[in-house]
């Protein structure tokens, strides 16, 4: 018989972890089943200190130590293993620290800026942050203390990820990202979207809501399960196996639709550069803030945006849907099944279950049979893919959901711990030698043939099948390895019982933007009062040597250049 495993799945978690693991411990109890895995789709929020706090990307009124840190110190312990991608509020010098991922406390994983993992028999994907075109193109250009743009900047994906994600051939079952595939909307109840959020219909008309960039893994990975969170509403879609969301490819993005050929793959570094925008490839103007018609309390939350024109794409989508609830498709025979359920908000509990069967393939990849080079895809034929995007942890949100998933004896004889993935650290021995360090537009090696078919830069079979063929040998050659539980604190935390609402002086009122009242503030939404107690002792680094870091790039044969020029 196969594995039914309780997956729990979380929207924002914006720093609420008690909240969060509190639901889940009532639903078990209710039901009498245990949750195997939370998933949270980014706004973790892993703030340890001063020094995070001062490096979250986030309006300052809202800046608050939180609950985390006595996660981090072990006073407490996530009762369900969890695993979480990078939103665009996090405290980024933490998350440069994990570039690749790791523990950020026990039983409690960053999957990096993209990676992928297995747990229970599932192959789960995950790319953090958000969509910016200004920053997209650029490397890891910012350095420590990390001031101005550069604060929000690491948390804008690039595109050297999604070259990483690419080289996927192997089918996933589940990815998860903060922002939603641009377009998905379209393949949901859109009218009933913008109903509840009616300042994104003009973004929905021009075709822009959301991440082209995810928008183009969608198109190539097709998982089985895509969950997202970042716009704060409930929304589910149904992409079908035969359906198109993003078809100009790589090159589809800008700025790669102009020729960058001549433009050096990766540039040089100047050790007296600490932030900014300095170098090529500076777009706009960085004090030019562009607000948008948002609610007092998601203009609150928003990021500000640089005056950027984007160049206008020709869409082939379908129209958008009306009133319709998406069909859930059962991977098993792909008969459509018509169960809904209900999200565990802070106040209700009640919840029924969606069962998902979920088609593996645990085998290594197959040798490549065509001649010169095989590109093989990742897509598992006449399968579907369910959107699932939660709200933010709030009462009487919908941020919580639990599915059913059901795995097959083939892949599910292990134990539920997190495990690596062999393909994911092939690509990482493939694309590591051009992880870009400055502004300069990623360029992908030559290597990477465009194929013909779809223009996407892809390394071949056989290229990708000799890493593979040393990662066996060297990491996986006594069968699977688990994700060591090697956690150790290295950044101070404040003393034992400081409280979750201080804000060591950082958080302040920045100009009253609307109506609305920060987190920090009676009456805002974390309900309680600011307290500007200072920080006592030295500031800690920006930047921690994190020995889990050296021993991933260790096992894996790579160097982390990233860590080492941020030391």
């Amino acid at each position: 018989m196969p594995r039914t495993l309780n997956i729990a799945i979380e929207g924002c978690c914006h720093g609420m972890l008690d909240n969060i693991y509190s639901q889940l411990l009532t639903r078990q109890k209710q039901t009498n089943k245990k949750i195997d895995l939370l998933i949270i789709c980014g706004d973790f929020q892993a703030i340890r200190n001063v020094t995070d706090l001062g490096c979250m990307s986030c309006p300052d009124k809202y800046k608050q130590i939180g609950g985390f840190y006595r996660y981090y110190t072990g006073e407490r312990v996530a009762p369900v293993p969890t695993i979480f991608v990078g939103g665009n509020h996090e405290a980024g010098n933490h998350s440069r620290e994990l570039y690749y991922g790791g523990w950020v406390a026990p039983n409690i994983y960053f999957m990096g800026n993209s990676g992928v993992l297995k747990f229970g028999g599932l192959r789960i994907g995950g790319i953090s942050g958000i969509f910016k075109d200004f920053d997209y193109a650029k490397g890891y250009y910012e350095r420590p203390p990390f001031r101005g743009h550069s604060r929000s900047s690491m948390h804008h994906a690039r595109s050297y990820e999604a070259f990483k994600m690419l080289q996927i051939r192997q089918p996933l079952d589940i990815v998860v990202s903060h922002d939603w595939p641009q377009n998905i909307e379209r393949y949901g109840d859109t009218d009933g979207l913008l109903k509840k959020k009616p300042f994104f219909e003009k973004e929905v008309e021009r075709g822009e809501l959301g991440s082209p960039l995810n928008a183009l893994l969608l198109e190539r990975l097709r998982p089985a399960w895509w969950f997202s969170a970042h716009l704060h509403v409930r929304f589910t879609a149904s992409f079908g196996p035969q359906e198109s969301i993003f078809t100009q490819g790589w090159k589809g993005i800008p700025p790669y639709e102009q020729d960058l050929s001549n433009v050096s793959a990766s540039g040089g570094f100047d050790a007296n550069q600490t932030d900014g925008m300095s170098g090529t490839a500076q777009i706009g103007n960085v004090d030019e803030i562009v607000m948008s018609s948002l609610s007092d309390e998601e203009a609150d939350l928003a990021e500000p945006e640089l005056e950027i024109k984007r160049p206008r794409m020709e869409l082939n989508l379908p129209p958008p849907k009306h009133d319709i609830a998406p069909a859930l498709i059962d991977i098993t025979d792909q008969e459509p099944t018509s169960e809904a359920s209900e999200c565990i908000g802070a106040v209700t509990s009640d919840l029924k279950q969606e069962e998902h069967s979920i088609q593996t393939d645990s085998t290594n990849i197959e040798p490549a049979t065509t001649n010169p080079a095989s590109y093989s895809t990742p897509r598992v034929s006449g399968r579907a893919t369910n959107f699932l995007a939660l709200d933010k942890c709030l009462p009487k949100r919908q941020f919580l959901e639990v599915i059913e998933i059901k795995v097959p004896d083939s892949a599910a004889d292990g134990e539920l711990k997190l495990e690596y993935d062999p393909e994911w650290l092939a690509i990482l021995r493939l694309c590591n030698p051009y992880l870009p360090l400055d502004e300069s537009p990623f360029v992908p090696p030559a290597q990477a043939q465009a194929c013909e078919a779809n223009q996407l830069p892809l390394f071949s079979d056989e290229q990708l099948d000799r890493e593979l063929e040393w990662v066996t040998k060297n990491v996986f050659r006594n069968g699977r390895v688990y994700v060591p539980s090697n956690f150790v604190p290295v950044a101070p935390v404040p003393p034992p019982g400081t409280p979750d609402s201080v804000s060591f002086g950082l958080a302040r009122n920045d100009g009253n933007r609307g109506r609305g009242r920060g987190r920090g503030q009676r009456g805002g939404y974390g309900h309680n009062q600011r307290n500007d107690a200072p920080w006592t002792g030295p500031r800690p680094y920006f930047i921690n040597a994190n020995p889990q870091t050296d021993d991933f790039c260790k096992m894996v044969g790579i160097i982390d250049p990233l860590t080492q020029l941020l030391r």
